[in-house]
């Protein structure tokens, strides 16, 4: 009898072990890995940039986990709407950091919303990748944490304003009163002095819907600019083409208008009707013709999703999320520390570059940054036209066409 009871408390328990093995290790595999979004999806945030963003990443989401996850574990992504405000992206930083356990952030659009966020970042030791934020302080804080794939102001505006200056004899620079805005319109500047290029300045407040004062002040000018740079990152950009154009100023003839990566949504078109014709404006991304297979794959699958072309910004969008995918595996892991070592020792092929990330510090906003973003000037020449349909005018080796219309 004690033999038979030995022996059924010795299988109980050897039934209980096996259950509680094999239970443990399929929810420890399917543990979810947590990464968190930050963006624009409301105004006064450039809310059209924002969404597609999140529409490039979550398509990845999507597609890396029906390949069976990262390390075989599902990806989460958790989505904070930062409405273009920097105390809306602190708070989401902390939220995501915090409530959701993320293992990196990544995006954002607007480069005063990512200072306040990388603060967060660098506080808990948390990976944060950039997406389309350009002011030089982002990486020129050297976080250990920070990781940036659109250019620097430096990177961007320096080749810009050199390809201005061979075009244009008088330009004038409209910026936002931000980190973006002042710091883009300060190497601008800068190069232009430098080429002795004669430039007028004006600084506006995102929150203004009336711009006409600041366009007629640049009208009344002698000479009037032949050029106007727009370093505005918001929904701004959208009012002062209409502004400008129903003034007769810009784009014309006489005076060309050159915009950011706010324009390169489809909205322009519903927003500025045929005001946003002969555009010009600076897009992060390498033209069609130079799209290697991951980058035409991506177009297809963002196409079919959501029935409209992405653009250079999606592009980045979803290398951002690629990059950080790239780091896990790299090291194996999905503990923060490990991200960022991965970050920094990663060489990863994406859609629009191959990614690396140099820890050089001289100069300051060189640290974490990517340095070889591809991007062009094109310019809109037909209604309703999207970006990858657009006349390249710049770089070069790239352009499609040498002349600017009209």
């Amino acid at each position: 009898m004690k033999n038979r009871l030995r022996m059924y408390l010795a299988g109980m328990a050897a039934a209980a072990f096996a259950v509680l093995t094999v239970g443990a290790a399929p929810a420890s595999a399917a543990d979810p890995i947590a990464i968190g979004w930050v963006g624009p999806l409301s105004p006064p945030g450039n809310y059209s940039g924002g969404q597609e963003m999140q529409w490039a990443v979550q398509l990845e989401v999507d597609q890396i986990n029906k390949a069976g996850g990262v390390l075989g574990r599902p990806l989460k992504l958790s989505y904070e709407d930062t409405k273009g405000q920097p105390a809306e992206g602190s708070a989401a930083a902390v939220r995501l950091i915090t409530k959701d356990n993320v293992s990196a952030i990544i995006g954002e659009f607007h480069s005063s919303v990512a200072l306040a966020e990388i603060d967060e970042a660098h506080k808990y030791h948390v990976p944060w990748v950039g997406t389309d934020v350009w002011a030089d302080a982002i990486t020129a804080k050297q976080y250990p944490e920070v990781f940036r794939l659109s250019p620097a102001n430096s990177l961007v505006y320096v080749k810009a304003a050199d390809w201005s200056a061979e075009h244009f004899k008088n330009i004038a620079i409209i910026a936002e009163n931000t980190d973006f805005g002042q710091g883009g319109a300060k190497v601008i500047a800068d190069e232009l002095k430098a080429k002795n290029v004669p430039h007028t300045l004006v600084t506006i407040d995102l929150n203004q819907q009336d711009f006409t004062p600041a366009l007629l002040r640049l009208m009344q000018q002698n000479p009037k600019p032949d050029a106007i740079q727009m370093v505005v990152a918001g929904q701004a950009q959208y009012q002062l083409v209409k502004q400008a154009c129903q003034l007769g100023f810009a784009p014309t003839a006489g005076t060309a208008l050159i915009g950011s990566s706010g324009l390169l949504q489809k909205e322009v078109w519903e927003v500025d009707g045929k005001c946003a014709n002969n555009l010009l404006i600076v897009n992060i991304g390498q033209p069609k013709n130079q799209w290697n297979d991951k980058a035409k794959a991506f177009v297809q699958a963002f196409t079919e999703r959501y029935k409209r072309a992405p653009t250079g910004v999606a592009m980045e969008a979803y290398d951002t999320l690629g990059v950080v995918v790239a780091a896990i595996e790299k090291a194996g892991s999905a503990d923060r520390a490990a991200i960022i070592k991965g970050l920094e020792e990663i060489k990863y092929e994406g859609v629009n570059a191959t990614y690396t990330f140099p820890t050089t510090k001289d100069p300051a906003w060189a640290y974490h940054q990517f340095m070889d973003v591809p991007f062009t000037i094109i310019q809109y020449t037909e209604m309703n036209q999207a970006p990858e349909q657009a006349a390249v005018v710049y770089p070069k080796e790239w352009a499609t066409t040498d002349k600017i219309a009209p």
